[in-house]
């Protein structure tokens, strides 16, 4: 009996003992995350504070020991942080012995710089449009150099003795260093600034180990979450059938994305971001580039941080498109297994389902998700989210869902919608966590651990940048624009129902059948009579996290319809949940006539939204890379009308009475969801059936055949592939004429004149290609006439040569000019034939591309081929008839032209500014010109936009947009070198332009230094 009593004692004892080594276990637990949460947390939130190493740039002009000449040079900000500007009195007397109006120094143009200019023995100096100074020269036997310092207090200038004090006067703008001086006459200015560049930074010693501090912290908080107690909820089980019966689907699914990246059309920051991350890629720091002073992306710039390797192994199209691929087949698993086999366990696995779902995610994304654009991350990390808080039974699951949203977030503004689903889930979410621990404090640590791992987000944004450098960039984004208010979101709906590739047809259908569908959802959630109720619940919380979605797109800062790309996975899955829960309501005993009405009302809604849909164009981006059918829309294939509701209804009423036949039974119910599966597959047909028409229909410039030519190894220089240059050559000189009669007969033609004045020719009347010019706006453009110049000798045409004239005004409707060939004869000269060179400027034939310009000089010409055999004589023959205000028609003599392939025409040319536009076009083109440091490199050649795009393209060169290139507008003299796609000449592919400017490039010397800094009481610099 007492040893009986002495084991119950030791077993009381020893269980005593487990239960308080099992306290002290879960209270060391709670500590540890308690302290793991923390440290991951405070890091996280300390590290925007924590110092960097800021590179501080200064430039030098003239470079040590070189003469003093005009150089380029590119400022962003336009106004560095400090000037120093130094002309000694030899400079100003030089320039004032020269006479007339000389610029002695010029840091930009007249009235937007640092300017001093001597004018009738007067030295005026001015700081961007004040005059600070006016001194006489003549007479002064003194010192008249004249020094000026500029910096964020003011600017102090002395001229000889006299100190004039600017107080709060800003930098002045630096475009150029320029002088009309003489190098030796010039000799002794010097110009130094240190330029404005906040986000020149990188990570100081104390961060990179913070860095790793946080990192290491959210490593063990994922290990101490998954350690946690699951919940005792049954686990999702998805019906499936065998894989064999499903895996055709999935390799379906794969194989349209693979061949979508090969045939697929542009999105239309494909360029802007691809140089973005080039431009990161050689410099470490990602700014824009273009535009707003290369002002950090910060806080959305991880997607280019990941793409700026990808750049510098290749820069193909097929490559880039490599990660949106991935990301593509990584979501239709997760939308097909991780959110439908959580959302509708029963019959996700079916073939149906699998079809639906494919028919459904395709539709959504293929028309946004292609390319470099942040999008296709966005869709796959929100829709990631919402399969891990959906079939979460733990901690381990909400752990990764705040890895996964904290990294969305630092991708894009849209990487917002990421918290849709979590607000839907948050009832799910705090459920999970009573379940999983007890007590307060150990839920507050587990909450404490999530954080820390969410935080990662701010590791990501904060790693090189410092909380200066993001409210800097928001000021300057902000500033220029566009940064629109929450207000403005039906902009967006604006643009989705545009005429342009922004209201594309495709990228109408996932929006508006939602659009249509969440009603009808909504309603016949709320009306429930009979029916499964876990598919209700399904359907509702499904379309939450979708209008949850929508209304968060309201506070994005921009208002374009790519942006509905982030929800392409959340399109997909409502609009397969909507389907099914419409079949479950159909098939249920209860079904009444109030379900009954909400299908019909349901069908109108959804042809409505079909019918609207495909009235749209049928408009991708670049339309010089393919000639896709409908672009300028709606989509009537075989003159089918896709854009009217009428056809929708009657497929929907077809559809209803093919279920009637088979099954004796139909129900209106699911009427909106025939036509909505209709209206997405076809919307998929239509897009893989178009862009595979695209390289049949036109192969010159085709983005899928230079994909196709990368796979198999051949020309793989993109659009400039099928680009011909056709530089001038010799003009031609006159010869007069065989026999009797007049050299040249003139009607209301005049030689040497006869052209907008505003528009000159390519060289002054008289001299190189104006040689022999003639014109008919001879006082007002009503005067007509006609002209037929003298004879011009020809000589011998090889196959890869032509002759050309430039022209301006109009030279078809109603006026007329023609190259007439002849064979000089003893008797004078036999005509052989007469033919019409090509004029690309034509009636606008396309809103978009707006009114015709007839004014601006352009070359037009005819190829070897086209010359009739065994000319050596060209004339021109001109016809004004016309008299409206473009009636009017001016011509230069003739000249040879070569017709070269674009590489290598830019083969030892450069470097090249591409435009942004046209960036992702031009693999081959690897001399782009630099940003950085608050300097941009002074491009030599510009390969610019269509005209369509030149509005876009200008932001680059705007000063009001903060245009990394502003100084190429007043000092960049751009002059464009004749171009075609090869056997089109009509298309618009863009322009080729060559710089004129006869200063120096970028002749200075700029040094960087490297110090410590918090970047935390730095000034903005003005307006730049």
């Amino acid at each position: 009996m007492s040893s009986g009593n002495g084991r119950a004692g030791y077993d009381d004892h020893c269980g005593g003992a487990r239960a308080l080594s099992g306290v002290a276990y879960r209270w060391a637990g709670t500590a540890l995350a308690l302290l793991v949460g923390v440290v991951g947390v405070l890091v996280g939130v300390v590290l925007p504070f924590v110092p960097v190493i800021a590179d501080q740039t200064t430039v030098s002009w003239p470079a040590p020991g070189h003469p003093v000449v005009s150089s380029t040079a590119l400022f962003a900000p336009y106004r560095p942080a400090e000037l120093d500007a130094t002309v000694p009195c030899s400079a100003i007397r030089a320039a004032t012995d020269r006479g007339g109006a000389v610029t002695v120094l010029a840091t930009g143009p007249y009235g937007d710089g640092l300017v001093l200019r001597t004018e009738a023995g007067v030295a005026r100096l001015l700081s961007g449009a004040r005059v600070v100074s006016t001194t006489p020269v003549a007479g002064i036997f003194g010192d008249c150099r004249t020094r000026v310092h500029a910096g964020p207090t003011g600017t102090v200038i002395t001229i000889g003795t006299r100190t004039i004090t600017l107080a709060g006067e800003p930098v002045p703008k630096v475009f150029a260093f320029r002088t009309d001086l003489d190098a030796w006459q010039a000799a002794g200015i010097t110009v130094t600034a240190r330029t404005a560049s906040p986000f020149a930074t990188s990570p100081s010693r104390v961060k990179i180990l913070l860095i790793a501090v946080q990192l290491l912290a959210a490593l063990i908080a994922l290990a101490l979450l998954a350690r946690g107690r699951r919940t005792t909820e049954e686990p999702v089980r998805i019906h499936i059938q065998p894989r064999w019966r499903t895996a055709w689907v999935d390799l379906g699914v794969i194989g349209i994305l693979a061949g979508w990246a090969i045939i697929g059309p542009l999105t239309d920051d494909d360029g802007f971001a691809t140089t973005i991350a080039r431009n990161a890629a050689r410099t470490g720091n990602v700014g824009n580039y273009y535009r707003w002073w290369n002002a950090a992306e910060t806080p959305f710039a991880l997607s280019e941080q990941l793409l700026a390797p990808l750049t510098q192994v290749s820069l193909a199209p097929l490559w880039l498109r490599l990660p949106s691929t991935v990301l593509g087949v990584a979501t239709w698993f997760i939308v097909s297994r991780g959110v439908l086999g959580a959302a509708v366990p029963a019959v996700a696995g079916t073939v149906r389902i699998r079809l639906l779902t494919a028919a459904c995610l395709l539709a959504a994304w293929l028309p946004y998700n292609l390319g470099v654009r942040p999008e296709p991350y966005v869709a796959f990390g929100v829709t990631t989210v919402l399969a891990l808080l959906w079939r979460a039974r733990g901690l381990a699951a909400l752990g990764w869902a705040a890895l996964v949203a904290g990294l969305v977030i630092p991708v894009s503004p849209s990487g917002l919608l990421v918290a849709a689903p979590i607000v839907v889930f948050a009832p799910r979410i705090v459920a999970i966590l009573r379940e999983s621990v007890r007590g307060r404090s150990e839920v507050a640590a587990r909450v404490l651990l999530l954080c820390c791992i969410g935080a990662v987000g701010l590791t990501a944004i904060f790693a090189d940048q410092t909380w200066y450098g993001l409210v800097t960039a928001t000021h300057w984004h902000t500033f220029f624009g566009p940064s629109l208010p929450w207000y403005h979101e039906p902009d967006r709906y604006r643009f989705l129902l545009g005429n342009d590739q922004d209201g594309s047809a495709t990228k109408r259908i996932p929006v508006l059948l939602t659009l249509a569908l969440l009603p009808v959802v909504g309603v016949l959630v709320a009306v429930r009579r009979a029916g499964p109720a876990d598919v209700d619940a399904t359907a509702a919380r499904v379309a939450g996290v979708v209008a949850t979605a929508l209304a968060l797109l309201w506070l994005t800062p921009s208002k374009w319809s790519h942006h509905f790309g982030a929800l392409a996975g959340l399109f997909a899955s409502f609009l397969v949940v909507a389907v099914v829960l419409m079949a479950q309501r159909a098939r249920a005993p209860g079904a009444d006539r109030v379900a009954q009405i909400i299908g019909v009302a349901g069908g109108v809604l959804v042809a409505a939204a079909a019918g609207l849909a495909f009235a749209g164009p049928n408009a991708w981006w670049q339309p010089a890379v393919y000639d896709v059918p409908w672009a300028a829309g709606p989509v009537r294939p075989i003159g089918l009308p896709l854009d009217s509701p009428l056809l929708w209804i009657v497929v929907g009423a077809a559809a209803l009475a093919a279920v009637a036949a088979a099954r004796r039974h139909s129900r209106a119910i699911t009427a909106p969801a025939v036509m909505a599966v209709t209206a997405a597959g076809t919307a998929v047909v239509v897009l893989l059936g178009s862009l595979l028409a695209a390289p049949v229909r036109r192969p010159a410039g085709s983005l899928a055949l230079v994909n196709l030519h990368q796979l198999t190894g051949g020309p793989s220089c993109g659009l400039a592939d099928d680009i011909q240059v056709l530089p001038d050559g010799a003009v031609l000189a006159p010869v007069g004429t065989f026999g009797p009669g007049p050299a040249q007969q003139l009607t209301g033609f005049t030689a040497m004149a006869g052209f907008d004045p505003a528009y000159p020719p390519p060289d002054p009347p008289g001299t190189g290609q104006s040689t022999a010019l003639w014109g008919s706006l001879v006082g007002d453009p009503r005067n007509t006439g006609t002209m037929t110049s003298s004879w011009f000798r020809l000589p011998t045409l090889s196959k890869a040569s032509g002759v050309a004239v430039s022209v301006s005004g109009r030279t078809d409707r109603g006026n007329n000019l023609v190259l007439e060939f002849g064979r000089a004869r003893y008797a004078g000269v036999t005509t052989l034939g007469a033919r019409v060179p090509y004029d690309r400027v034509r009636p606008n034939q396309d809103h978009l591309d707006g009114p015709p310009d007839y004014r601006p000089w352009r070359s037009i010409g005819l190829d070897a081929a086209q010359v009739p055999a065994g000319a050596d004589r060209v004339r021109i023959r001109a016809t004004d008839a016309t008299t409206d205000p473009d009636g009017w028609l001016a011509v230069t003599g003739p000249r040879l032209r070569s017709v070269v392939g674009f590489t290598e025409f830019l083969a030892g040319r450069g470097p090249v500014l591409v435009s942004w536009p046209q960036a992702f076009l031009f693999p081959c083109v690897r001399n782009i010109v630099g940003v950085a440091d608050g300097l941009a490199g002074a491009p030599r050649v510009v390969i610019e936009a269509p005209r369509r795009l030149g509005r876009l393209s200008a932001v680059t060169t705007a000063q009001d947009q903060g245009g990394d290139f502003a100084a190429i507008r007043p000092f960049g003299r751009l002059y464009e070198v004749p171009t075609r796609l090869a056997g089109h000449p009509d298309v618009d592919w863009g322009a080729l332009q060559l710089s004129a400017d006869t200063a120096a490039r970028d002749a200075y010397q700029h040094t960087t230094t490297h110090a410590p800094a918090d970047r935390g009481r730095s000034s903005l610099p003005g307006d730049g």
